[in-house]
């Protein structure tokens, strides 16, 4: 693989990877499985996208960041000398070749602890044509086999990326920017504390919302497979789920990350406190994935 055109602001001192294969496309046609879930509501446009002057915050559940003034966006920040070889954080990379049942990673550890917060940021690259993600992350357990989930598709929307917090509650991200062949930096990050989420995608906001599983605690002692959608833990695979990609410098936290934290971690100004899990937890990679 190589690194050298992926969107970080710099590489000197960077190991170059060896040359993975290209992705093959997936199947064109619209994957089974999660699409089934029921579609959320339609959502009333917010009144107000911040709290201002001790009144309640209203938002919609999802806000498209396009959309908003520009004060509500997130403003760069300046970026910080880089140390020799913390370039973007990049330390490892994935490469998932084709559409297989047999391409999986799995951790050699789960969740130790429930989770009332979590960030999830990863490096990633999708062939030009693929036209949707498929799945970048499964969490499952005995009861319930998509406690988190971040899953591409096609929907009514265009290509998005489902992110389900105890299925079957989930909130749709959109990704059609990403699909181009080039590297982009996602992060996705949710606080039960506070019932809301942030996808962020190159370091800028794309989309927040409120009243998403507030209260909700992710449940320590399942198993964390990327690149296919578990429908039993630890299996119960559909090729039609899966990622077909690259994906490099994968990394949660059990806390929400703020936006200089998120355009720290793409900027490769080091990693936050609080990782839970990074790919040197990676248990073996599997079928035809090259690490």
């Amino acid at each position: 693989m190589d690194l050298w055109d992926s969107p970080c602001p710099a590489t000197r001192g960077a190991i170059r990877l060896r040359d993975w294969p290209r992705p093959r496309p997936h199947p064109q046609e619209e994957p089974m499985g999660l699409r089934d879930r029921p579609q959320p509501r339609p959502h009333e446009e917010p009144k107000e996208l911040w709290e201002t002057n001790n009144q309640q915050e209203e938002l919609s559940d999802v806000v498209d960041l396009p959309q908003l003034p520009l004060r509500h966006k997130i403003p760069h920040h300046q970026r910080s000398p880089k140390a020799k070889g913390a370039i973007c954080n990049v330390k490892s990379a994935l490469s998932f070749p084709s559409a297989s049942t047999l391409n999986y990673v799995t951790f050699r550890k789960g969740l130790a602890r429930g989770l009332l917060e979590l960030s999830l940021c990863t490096w990633l690259r999708v062939g030009a044509g693929v036209g949707y993600v498929g799945t970048l992350l499964s969490y499952a357990t005995e009861d319930n086999d998509n406690k988190l989930v971040l899953y591409g598709r096609n929907s009514s929307r265009g290509p998005t990326l489902d992110f389900v917090i105890g299925d079957p509650a989930y909130r749709e991200l959109p990704v059609e920017g990403v699909l181009d062949g080039h590297w982009h930096h996602l992060c996705v990050v949710w606080s039960s504390i506070e019932g809301r989420f942030w996808h962020y995608t190159d370091r800028r906001l794309t989309s927040t919302g409120s009243r998403f599983q507030k209260g909700y605690e992710v449940p320590a002692g399942g198993a964390v497979v990327l690149g296919q959608e578990q429908d039993v833990v630890g299996g119960g695979f559909d090729e039609a789920e899966a990622f077909v990609g690259e994906l490099a410098g994968f990394t949660m936290w059990d806390r929400a990350l703020s936006p200089g934290e998120v355009s720290g971690v793409a900027t490769g100004r080091g990693l936050p406190r609080g990782t839970v899990l990074t790919l040197d937890d990676i248990e073996q990679p599997n079928g035809d994935v090259q690490l």
